[in-house]
């Protein structure tokens, strides 16, 4: 979760990875995007650059992607798939996001950022770790200066707080869709559970016994004033929330 990446090391999901790539292949398809696109997205954590790639192929789309990776060897990966599938316009380039990619022309940015809720003084693997409650990075992103942005939001991740955080930073919910993801073998570590289910208690993260609902969100900046109301938002908090009651199996 929160990771496009494969190989020593790297966290792979092929059911989170294809659901990325779908709901940027979504973006790009989009009327209401595409007066931002010709400036080009900008990615946070490009891992295998796997979604990417695909999205781009699949809407013979020229936009213009930098996909930006601090993990050496999903760099290292990514740079050899692009250069093997060679999509028009994508790089992956080296370094952190919020130093190098927020700076740039683009516009929209797009992300799978980590969202596991941090264990207290555990390790574990930092790279999927999204703050305290899993929304850390998820809000920095929305703090940003992009007029659109394409997240990926975890329903035990703080979603009604990232909710209230894009709203409150100008933006409105322009298109979701969401889908169940299974419980993995890092979701499933006993220290992330033991925070999840504080969470849940706090009535800040919302999940099944099998797993948790994952939605990709684009808001768009509204230049209206913060607290103006967004029903698709109203629509998307239910949602969210309906996690704690779903009954799909593992």
């Amino acid at each position: 979760m929160g990771r496009g990446a494969v190989g020593s090391g790297m966290f792979y999901d092929p059911v989170e990875s294809s659901f990325y790539s779908w709901c940027v292949e979504r973006l790009l398809r989009s009327a209401a995007a595409a007066p931002f696109l010709g400036a080009g997205i900008v990615e946070l954590g490009a891992g295998t650059g796997l979604p990417i790639i695909e999205a781009l192929s699949r809407c013979e789309a020229t936009v213009t992607v930098r996909g930006f990776e601090r993990d050496p060897e999903s760099l290292r990966v990514a740079r050899r798939l692009v250069a093997m599938k060679a999509p028009p316009g994508y790089t992956v380039e080296p370094g952190d996001f919020f130093e190098h990619g927020v700076h740039g022309p683009e516009l929209v940015a797009v992300a799978n950022p980590p969202y596991l809720a941090a264990p207290p003084d555990d390790p574990g693997t930092p790279e999927l770790w999204g703050g305290e409650r899993g929304s850390g990075v998820t809000c920095r992103l929305l703090s940003g200066p992009f007029d659109v942005v394409m997240l990926m939001v975890a329903s035990i991740a703080d979603p009604l707080a990232v909710i209230d955080h894009a709203e409150a930073s100008g933006y409105l919910v322009a298109d979701w869709c969401v889908r169940p993801i299974v419980f993995g073998r890092h979701s499933r570590a006993a220290g992330v559970q033991g925070r999840l289910e504080e969470l849940r208690a706090q009535g800040r993260a919302f999940s099944s016994d099998a797993g948790y609902l994952l939605a990709g969100v684009t808001w768009q900046r509204a230049g209206m004033p913060p607290g103006g109301g967004d029903p698709n938002a109203d629509v998307l908090r239910g949602v969210m929330t309906a996690a704690s009651a779903a009954g799909w199996s593992r």
